[in-house]
């Protein structure tokens, strides 16, 4: 007959281990704490008396964890700096990689109606709203009243959050942009500054391409464009008019050029339309191959990443 496992000479050894290494800490660090750079975690008090008790609290020492890591900020609610912005659309970062990458130019692409505009704004709330990361609009075609006036039934607050200086629109023509990044960016990288904006949306790009006539002269003047927006270390979405059927879409010259193209359709079929958006393009990163449905509502676009289009 085997002889029984002494569990209490187990027991005892490891709670004079524990001891030993609790004088141990004592001796090197004041209040047993535990220093790494400017980050100190301090361990509970009575860490030893937890485990002779059989009642080791590991939602305690995960708790004490994480508030020092909120005092000097490492811990960010909903935000981890990892490279992306997130949009905040729901079901869309996470077929994307958690979202754009920082400081990159994409293109929002689509037909009439598509929902591009809804996109993009709702990606300026959303960082101001839960990142802390202002935000310029810049609209080619309307003014800011015609702007706000669009997206009254959205819950998004804009005018509190222009009062606030949160969230800046200006109305230009294409011809006007074109001379201010002539200039350098005038108003319009003083106006990131000054707010200190962290994302920018340009609506639409494709009124700018219509100031050229010729390809390569197009070319050249997108690429000044993206370079000004390079310059400003900031995260852009550029509204383009495209094709709305997926089988019809044909690349362009601004998708070589950008980081990242989402495509928006209202795909037809028989007497039925249904929503639906495509990450075409992410640069150095694996995003989902297909399109998805999407819905739009009050609270701005859903995207159903476990349903099919149809």
């Amino acid at each position: 007959m085997k002889k029984g496992i002494n569990r209490h000479v187990i027991r005892e050894h490891i709670i004079d281990k524990f001891q030993r290494e609790e004088k141990k800490i004592d001796e090197l660090k004041n209040d047993m704490a535990l220093e790494t750079g400017k980050l100190q975690i301090s361990r509970p008090k009575g860490f030893s008396k937890d485990i002779e008790s059989k009642s080791l609290n590991f939602e305690s020492i995960k708790k004490n964890i994480k508030d020092n890591l909120k005092k000097i900020k490492i811990i960010n609610p909903g935000w981890s700096d990892n490279g992306r912005v997130p949009t905040g659309i729901p079901g869309l970062d996470d077929i994307m990689g958690g979202g754009l990458r920082r400081n990159s130019v994409n293109i929002v692409g689509g037909g009439a109606g598509t929902g591009k505009s809804i996109f993009a704004m709702e990606f300026l709330a959303h960082g101001i709203e839960c990142h802390n990361e202002n935000g310029v609009y810049i609209s080619f075609e309307e003014s800011e009243e015609k702007i706000l006036n669009d997206f009254k039934d959205f819950n998004w607050n804009l005018r509190d959050k222009i009062e606030k200086k949160q969230l800046v629109i200006l109305n230009y023509t294409p011809e006007q942009v074109n001379k201010v990044l002539e200039s350098g960016g005038g108003i319009i990288r003083d106006t990131i500054e000054n707010i200190n904006a962290r994302r920018l949306v340009i609506d639409s790009v494709s009124a700018f391409t219509l100031l050229y006539d010729r390809e390569l002269e197009r070319r050249k003047a997108l690429l000044q464009l993206f370079e000004s927006i390079n310059k400003w270390s900031i995260t852009a979405i550029l509204v383009s008019e495209q094709e709305e059927d997926p089988d019809k879409h044909q690349t362009n010259t601004i998708e070589f050029e950008v980081d990242g193209v989402v495509l928006l359709y209202n795909i037809r079929k028989g007497d039925i339309r249904e929503r639906s958006i495509e990450v075409y393009k992410m640069r150095a990163t694996q995003h989902a191959g297909r399109i998805f449905p999407m819905r739009i509502d009050s609270t701005g676009i859903t995207i159903y990443s476990e349903e099919t289009v149809f």
